[in-house]
C-alpha cells in the first residue's frame, strides 16, 4: 500500500465520488475548526491505495492528520479514521496499512513520534493511547422512516421513556442554532452544573462558541429544551457530515432528571436530524470491556437502539520507537505519582471523622453491624443502631451507639429517627433498614422525618413494584431476562386453591416478604420445597389456619447446590443511573428455617453481561436506592435466572467493600455530597465468610472452587465482616467466636450433608 497526499477539495471529492461518508472530523470544515487552536495544524490528506488489476491504483481508504504540539514533541492525529472504502478491512490490511503510514511519516517530518489513529485489530505495530479514553462500542440510531419509524427501532424501555418524556416532561424542545451562535452563556450555565455534578472540568466557553460558529449550522447543529419559566435546562450539540450526525456534547440540570427532559430532547433531535436528510445518528461512544470507565454511558444511551454498534477504537502507531518508549515510562512515572498523591489525600480524608455524619442503622443483626462497618472504614464514624434487640457481636460494639425501641411500627420508627435528627440539626442522618419491613416502615413515613434524614430507598411506587414477587417477575418477562416458570396463588377467601399446574418437586415462597415475616416466630419457613400437591394443601391450610391471607408464588425448583447462587449488589443515584455495583457466587448458604437463602460465605465475581442485565431491570422498576438481585445459575442450561430483588443492601453486602466499593461511600458521595457520577464496579478478588473454613472444606463439591478458596485465603483476601481490627473488644470477639461455633451446629442440624438440590 501507498500514501498518495491529495488537496482538501479532492479529498472530499474523491470521498463523494467512491461513496464514503466522512466523519466530520475528516472535513476541511473541522480543519478549519482546528487551526484555530493553539498547536494544531493541518499535516495533510490522503488516499492510501493497492496496485488495482488493470496495473494502475485504487483508493482503499482515506485518510486526513493533524499535526498535534504537545509537551514539547509533535503527534499526528487522525481522528476516526482510515475511513476504508468497501467496508471493514482485514487485520492484513489494517497491518499493511501501517507499515505504509509509519514509513511516509519517517521520510516526510522527522519531528512527528507518533500516529494516532482508529485501528480495528490489536496489531504489533501499535500501542495503547498514552492520554484519552478510546472506545470500540457505540449506538447508532437509525433516523430512516419518520418519527414513529424512529421511536419503533428503540428497545423497549427507551420507547417507554420517551413516551413518558412526551407525555409528562414540561419542557419545550427547539433547534437553537442561531440563538445559540449569537450568546452561549445560558447553555454553559448548564455545563458548567453538569461538569460539577459527574466529576468532570468543562472545556472553555469559547471552545463550545467556536465549534459552533467555524463548524456552521450545515455541520453543527444546538438543541436545546427549555422548562416552562423559558430557562435552558437541556442541551446537546450535534455534528453533521452528510448523512452521518454524531451526538457531540450535552448538558442538563440536575433537578429535571426525573422528568425524562433528557429523553425528550434526544427524541426531537432525532426526529429534526431525519427531516435534514441525516440517516444515522452515533451517539459516540459506550463502555466495554476495552473501555470499561464508559460503562456508566450504556444505560442512557443503549436503549435509543437495539444493536451495539463495534468501531475502531484509537491506538497509537509509534514512529519513533524509542522517544514513544520514553513517553510511555515518563507517562507511567507521573501516573504513579499522581496516583499516589490522589492515595495519599484520599487517606488523609478517610482519617478524618466526617462530622456532619451520623449513620442511623435500623436493625440488630449481622447485617446491622456490616453496615456500621462499612460507614467506619468510609467515613469513620459511629453509627447510631435502632431495633428492639441487637445481636452480641453488635450490642458489645464500639463502633455504635443504640435506641431500644418498642416495636418497628411506622410511628415508633418516626418519633425514635425524629429526635435523633433534631438532637444532631448539623449533621445529616442515612437511615439503612436491614428487613424489607423496616423498609415499607419507612416508606410510610419518608414525609414526616426532618429534611436532615436521607432515606436511600426505592419511592413507594418502585418498592410496591419491587416486594411484589409478582410485578417482579413480570418485568422479568417485559425485558427478557429468564425466571423461573412460576404461578401465583392467592389464600384469600375460603376458595381452595386449584392443584398446581408445574411439574413437582416445586418451591413455594410468600409473594411480598413484608407482609408475612411475622410468621416467622410460628416456626414457619422462607421457602418451602415440597414435592407433591398433597404437600402444597397441607401449607396453604397451615397458612390459612395461622391468619395469612396474601398470595404465594409456586415455581419450578431449580436445582444445583448452593454454589449455583448469586447476589448482584447495587446503588442507583438520585439521576436514576447505577453508581456501584458488585457481584458474587454464593460457596454456602444458611439452611436454618428462617434464614434460607441468606449466604454465609461468597466469592466476588465480574460478570459484566449480568451487570447490564441488572442494569435494565431496576431501570424498568424505576428503582433508585441500595438494592441486591438473587440468582440463580440453572445447571441444565447454564443460564441465570432471576429470583427476586431485595429492596435494600442485603445482608451480605460487605462482600462488595472487601471487592473494593464500599456501597455506603457511593451512596454517601450521591446524597449527601452531591457529587453521585461515575459507576464504581467491585472487581477486586474476595472470599467473604462467616463460618469457618472447615464448613467451606466440607460443602464445597468442586475442586477448582475450593481450590480458588484456598488460594484466597493464602493471599489474604478473606474477609469476615464480624472480625475488624479497629472493633477488637474481649467481649464481642468472644459472641464472634461463639457465632461462628454455632454455626457448624446449625450445619449439623439442618443440613447435615450436601445435596445436589440444596435442600
Amino acid at each position: 500500500m501507498q500514501l498518495r497526499e491529495v488537496t482538501f477539495q479532492r479529498f472530499e471529492e474523491e470521498a463523494q465520488e467512491l461513496g464514503v461518508c466522512l466523519p466530520v472530523e475528516q472535513t476541511s470544515a473541522w480543519a478549519s475548526l482546528e487551526a484555530t487552536i493553539e498547536g494544531r495544524s493541518q499535516w495533510g490528506c490522503f488516499r492510501i491505495t493497492e496496485p488495482a488489476a488493470d496495473g494502475g491504483e485504487k483508493t482503499v481508504a482515506l485518510i486526513s492528520f493533524a499535526d498535534y504540539l504537545t509537551h514539547g514533541y509533535h503527534y499526528l492525529r487522525a481522528h476516526h479514521a482510515p475511513v476504508w472504502v468497501g467496508g471493514a478491512p482485514t487485520p492484513e490490511q489494517e497491518s499493511e496499512a501501517l507499515d505504509a503510514i509509519a514509513s511516509y511519516v519517517r521520510r516526510r517530518d522527522r519531528k512527528v513520534a507518533f500516529v494516532r489513529l482508529a485501528v480495528a485489530a490489536e496489531l504489533p505495530q501499535t500501542s495503547p493511547v498514552l492520554s484519552g479514553i478510546p472506545y470500540d462500542n457505540t449506538v447508532v440510531v437509525d433516523l430512516t422512516g419518520g418519527d414513529e419509524a424512529i421511536l419503533d427501532r428503540m428497545k423497549t424501555r427507551g420507547r417507554r421513556d420517551v413516551r413518558k418524556a412526551l407525555r409528562e416532561s414540561p419542557v419545550t424542545c427547539a433547534d437553537e442554532t442561531e440563538r445559540a451562535t449569537e450568546c452561549f452563556d445560558e447553555y454553559y450555565d448548564v455545563m458548567v452544573e453538569t461538569a460539577e455534578r459527574d466529576g468532570f472540568n468543562p472545556a472553555p466557553k469559547s471552545d463550545y462558541q467556536d465549534m459552533i460558529r467555524i463548524l456552521g449550522p450545515e455541520h453543527c447543529r444546538v438543541f436545546a429544551g427549555r422548562d416552562p419559566e423559558g430557562k435552558v435546562v437541556t442541551w446537546a450539540i450535534s455534528t453533521i457530515s452528510g448523512t452521518h450526525a454524531v451526538y457531540y456534547y450535552a448538558a442538563s440540570r440536575g433537578a429535571t432528571k426525573s422528568q425524562f427532559v433528557t429523553d425528550k430532547l434526544f427524541y426531537f433531535e432525532c426526529c429534526e436530524l431525519g427531516r435534514r436528510g441525516c440517516t444515522q445518528y452515533d451517539l459516540m461512544g459506550i463502555g466495554s470491556d476495552f473501555s470499561p470507565a464508559l460503562l456508566g454511558l450504556n444505560m442512557f444511551k443503549t436503549k435509543f437502539a437495539k444493536e451495539v454498534t463495534v468501531v475502531a477504537p484509537d491506538r497509537d502507531l509509534p514512529v519513533k520507537r524509542g522517544f514513544y518508549n520514553a513517553l510511555q515510562s515518563l507517562q507511567s512515572v507521573r501516573r504513579s505519582r499522581r496516583e499516589a498523591a490522589r492515595a495519599k489525600a484520599a487517606e488523609a480524608q478517610k482519617a478524618r471523622p466526617r462530622e456532619d455524619l451520623l449513620p442511623v442503622i435500623l436493625g440488630g443483626d449481622i447485617s446491622a453491624y456490616a453496615y456500621g462497618r462499612e460507614f467506619h472504614e468510609a467515613f469513620h464514624v459511629r453509627s447510631h443502631a435502632m431495633n428492639q434487640a441487637f445481636v452480641g457481636a453488635l450490642e458489645h460494639s464500639a463502633l455504635f451507639d443504640f435506641t431500644v425501641t418498642s416495636s418497628i411500627e411506622p410511628a415508633e420508627l418516626r418519633q425514635k429517627i425524629s429526635a435523633l435528627a433534631e438532637a444532631n440539626p448539623a449533621k445529616k442522618l442515612p437511615v439503612i433498614p436491614s428487613t424489607d419491613a423496616l423498609v415499607a416502615s419507612l416508606e410510610e413515613i419518608r414525609d414526616e422525618l426532618p429534611a436532615n434524614v436521607i432515606l436511600p430507598i426505592p419511592t413507594p411506587e418502585a418498592f410496591a413494584r419491587v416486594c411484589d414477587k409478582r410485578a417482579f417477575q413480570e418485568a422479568c418477562e417485559r425485558l427478557g431476562l429468564p425466571t423461573p416458570a412460576t404461578e401465583v396463588v392467592s389464600l384469600a377467601g375460603p376458595a381452595a386453591p386449584a392443584p398446581c399446574g408445574l411439574p413437582f418437586p416445586v418451591v413455594a415462597k410468600p409473594a411480598r416478604t413484608a407482609e408475612y415475616s411475622h410468621l416467622y416466630e410460628q416456626g414457619f419457613k422462607k421457602i418451602y420445597s415440597c414435592d407433591d400437591q398433597a404437600a402444597l394443601d397441607a401449607l396453604w391450610a397451615s397458612l390459612r389456619d395461622a391468619g395469612f391471607a396474601g398470595d404465594f408464588l409456586v415455581q419450578e425448583r431449580i436445582d444445583g447446590d448452593d454454589t449455583h447462587m448469586g447476589a448482584l449488589t447495587f446503588y442507583v443515584g438520585a439521576n436514576g443511573q447505577m453508581q456501584a455495583f458488585g457481584a458474587a457466587q454464593a460457596l454456602l448458604e444458611d439452611h436454618a428455617p428462617t434464614m434460607r437463602g441468606n449466604s454465609v460465605a461468597m466469592v466476588s465475581r465480574v460478570w459484566p453481561d449480568l451487570m447490564e442485565r441488572c442494569q435494565r431491570l431496576v431501570a424498568e422498576l424505576g428503582y433508585t436506592g441500595l438494592g441486591e438481585v438473587d440468582v440463580k445459575r440453572d445447571p441444565r442450561t447454564g443460564e441465570w435466572l432471576f429470583l427476586e430483588l431485595n429492596p435494600r443492601a442485603g445482608r451480605n453486602s460487605y462482600y462488595m467493600a472487601a471487592a473494593g466499593v464500599n456501597p455506603m461511600r457511593a451512596m454517601v458521595t450521591d446524597l449527601v455530597d452531591g457529587r453521585g457520577k461515575k459507576l464504581w464496579v467491585a472487581d477486586e478478588p474476595a472470599l467473604y465468610t462467616l463460618v469457618p473454613q472447615s464448613l467451606l472444606e466440607r460443602y464445597i463439591a468442586d475442586p477448582a472452587l475450593l481450590a480458588e478458596v484456598r488460594d484466597l485465603v493464602a493471599q489474604g483476601r478473606s474477609f469476615d465482616p464480624q472480625r475488624y481490627d479497629a472493633d477488637r473488644g474481649l467481649r464481642r470477639m468472644l459472641d464472634v467466636e461463639l457465632t461462628e461455633k454455632n454455626q457448624i451446629r446449625k450445619f449439623a442440624r439442618f443440613y447435615p450433608e450436601r445435596t445436589d438440590s440444596s435442600f
